[in-house]
């Protein structure tokens, strides 16, 4: 378990400083820790302590080394080849707040500064305002009021010129802690802001600016403890867990811890229920564990100061407890303090004040408690009221029991006359506001007018050039009609020219009809001794046709003596065989050379007698004499040239005879004639 706590507590310093040299030391642990499984207990338990005093060891600047990064920094501020808005992309996850220490803001001003300088050149708002508010946090967290002030007024008149969602957030977060800091009695106005700056981070996310955040939840869930409100106040608690569960960081532990020792406080109050006592000082004392292992930039040091006096006065609420401690606590708290803040010594001496005094040490309780209001007098007077109210108080107590009832009025006459100092001063302040608030209604209202004026010299000025637009278009209109009117002219000439050249060539026409009429009768002349040539030639074409005339008479005897031939082939086949065989051998010896006749005529007298029978059985038509002839050609094979060459024909037409004859006989596409008809003529 030890073994597991100690990874785990390396690995969250690993996750939060990546610019730490400590990195090295975790992954030796790292290393070491799974050796360690492997020994004997004995082993194990040595080798952890031994780990133990060597990150003991560690000084808080080798943990908490910072020069990387402002050298990382100011090598991205002063690299002459980047341009600006790269830069600022790159130092875009710096801020105040993680930076922020006492030595290294001497080094941090001047490269912000010089930052400032590129940025103002560039005239980059982006960049104006990351320069500024990483300057209000470093005065924040110097305690720099009048700097803070400066700084903050500075964003604020540039955060309206820019849509970036970050920055207005980051602005809202500061200036609520300005107000809540420096001006208390303003804290609904503080929590407005807070509220601000949450709902953008809400909309837009806040990765890169989980600090901000929780400060921002922190500090609403504090306002929550003066509201008396616990279901608001667990609200940002939840947020801060919910962050807890995405985003390791020891400030966020940190704020955690605050919050609840501040939530059981409140629950112990209400209660007076011992174990919600010992539960806030046990979150509050691992608050301090936290900030005390140097896990924390200074920025968090006051927070850790108020947890130091808190956790005493905790301490100091219990029946028993050890006095020491509590003295320790308020002495290391008195130590960090800077000696200039009149308020923390005050806070200090009135813990001390009111722990005496619960203690019936009255006489030691009010010489600390008069140290408190001499410091309380020297801070920022009336700006805490209800601390310098509880203080008074107190030594209007302390008087009260040792029956000194002169310094219970003096003390009273002076809180009145401060109640009424801060009620005059809240006056004046509401006056001031109200002025402000006037004066802002005037310059909105100034606003209102010029927006008008511009509006107006904006439309004047769009009149003007819509004017200036219609005399354009009007006098090029004017030159397009001039130039129509122009083209109409130019067309009547021509149409004028055209009309003068149809007369003339009407002219010429007539003249030459008259001509051609003359060459009509000429022609005609011509052609009557043409018809008399056209007579002898038609009594020629006339001898012609009856010579044409008996030659179809004897073809039509030769089809008669054909068809009676064919009747006959009906009653005999082996006639028309024969006379199918015989004229295929005179065309084949008569078309063919001898080498290919020779064959193609044994082919045929190879022919079975019943050739021509079975063809006319096969075929679904009556197949003529022309058509056995091609069958027997295809029979033995002779090719599609020779087949044309021997009945005088086209290939083309040789072609058709083959699909003709496929019909006949009901054959595919596919299927093969000639292995067909070779079939049957050898039976």
């Amino acid at each position: 378990m030890a073994l597991f706590i100690f990874e785990r507590f390396c690995m969250l310093i690993y996750v939060n400083y990546k610019y730490c040299s400590i990195n090295f030391l975790y992954f030796c642990f790292l290393i070491m820790i799974k050796c360690i499984n492997k020994m004997k207990p004995f082993a194990k338990v040595y080798i952890l302590l031994l780990a133990a005093f060597v990150f003991a060891n560690q000084s808080p600047a080798v943990a908490y080394n910072d020069d990387s990064r402002i050298d990382s920094l100011r090598a991205i501020v002063y690299d002459s080849e980047m341009s600006f808005s790269d830069k600022l992309d790159a130092v875009d996850d710096y801020n105040g707040m993680s930076l922020y220490t006492e030595p290294y803001c001497k080094m941090l001003f001047p490269l912000l500064n010089d930052f400032l300088t590129q940025a103002k050149k560039e005239k980059h708002v982006g960049g104006m305002l990351f320069c500024y508010g990483f300057m209000v946090d470093l005065y924040i967290g110097l305690w720099d009021k009048e700097q803070v002030k400066i700084y903050l007024d500075s964003v604020e008149m540039y955060i309206e010129r820019i849509d970036d969602m970050r920055y207005k957030a980051s602005y809202y977060r500061m200036k609520g802690q300005y107000i809540q800091r420096y001006h208390p009695a303003r804290s609904p106005e503080a929590v407005t802001y807070y509220h601000k700056s949450l709902s953008h981070y809400e909309k837009f996310g806040y990765e890169g600016r989980e600090n901000d955040m929780i400060i921002v939840l922190r500090n609403l869930a504090i306002d929550g403890f003066q509201r008396n409100d616990s279901t608001y106040i667990y609200r940002y608690i939840n947020g801060m867990v919910e962050m807890q569960e995405k985003h390791v960081s020891s400030i966020l532990d940190f704020a955690l811890m605050d919050v609840k020792a501040n939530l059981y406080d409140f629950y112990y109050l209400r209660s007076q229920d011992e174990a919600f006592l010992d539960t806030s000082i046990y979150y509050a004392k691992r608050g301090l564990e936290i900030y005390e292992n140097g896990l924390l930039s200074q920025f968090y040091k006051h927070i850790a100061i108020d947890l130091y006096v808190m956790t005493a006065e905790l301490m100091n609420k219990k029946e028993k407890f050890d006095l020491t401690i509590v003295d320790s606590l308020l002495d290391l708290a008195w130590t960090k303090y800077d000696p200039a803040d009149s308020i923390g010594k005050a806070r200090i001496y009135q813990a001390k004040a009111k722990i005496l005094f619960d203690r019936n040490k009255i006489d030691s309780a009010e010489v600390v408690a008069l140290k408190a209001q001499k410091y309380m007098e020297a801070g920022y007077g009336n700006n805490y009221y209800l601390f310098a109210k509880a203080n008074i108080n107190l030594i209007r107590d302390i008087y009260t029991i040792k029956n000194d009832y002169k310094k219970v009025i003096e003390y009273n006459d002076l809180w009145m006359e401060n109640d009424e100092e801060i009620r005059a001063n809240e006056v004046k302040e509401l006056e001031l506001r109200y002025e402000v608030e006037s004066k802002e209604a005037e310059i909105k209202q100034l606003d209102l007018d010029r927006l008008y004026q511009v509006s107006r010299y904006k439309r004047f000025v769009l009149i003007c050039c819509l004017l200036c637009l219609t005399i354009f278009f009007v006098s090029l209109l004017i030159r397009l009609k001039r130039r129509d009117l122009n083209n109409q002219i130019a067309l009547i000439n021509a149409e004028k020219e055209e009309t003068k050249l149809k007369l003339k060539l009407k002219e010429e026409q007539t003249v030459k009809m008259q001509l051609e009429k003359y060459e009509v009768l000429s022609d005609f002349h011509l052609k009557e001794m043409e018809l008399i040539g056209k007579s002898k030639d038609l009594d020629q074409l006339r001898q012609d046709k009856e010579s044409l005339d008996k030659q179809v008479e004897l073809y039509r005897q030769k089809v008669e003596a054909y068809e009676s031939m064919m009747n006959m082939d009906k009653e005999s086949d082996y006639d028309t065989h024969d006379v199918i065989m015989e004229d295929l051998k005179r065309l084949i010896k008569k078309q063919l050379e001898v080498s290919l006749s020779d064959e193609y005529i044994s082919n045929i007298e190879r022919i079975s007698k019943s050739f021509v029978e079975t063809l006319r059985d096969k075929s679904n038509e009556t197949l003529s004499i022309s058509y056995l002839k091609y069958c027997v050609c295809f029979a033995i094979g002779i090719g599609i040239a020779e087949v044309a060459e021997c009945f005088c024909i086209e290939p083309s037409s040789v072609h058709m005879i083959r699909y003709r004859l496929k019909k006949k006989f009901r054959l595919g596409n596919d299927d093969d004639l000639g292995l067909f008809l070779q079939k049957y003529s050898s039976l």
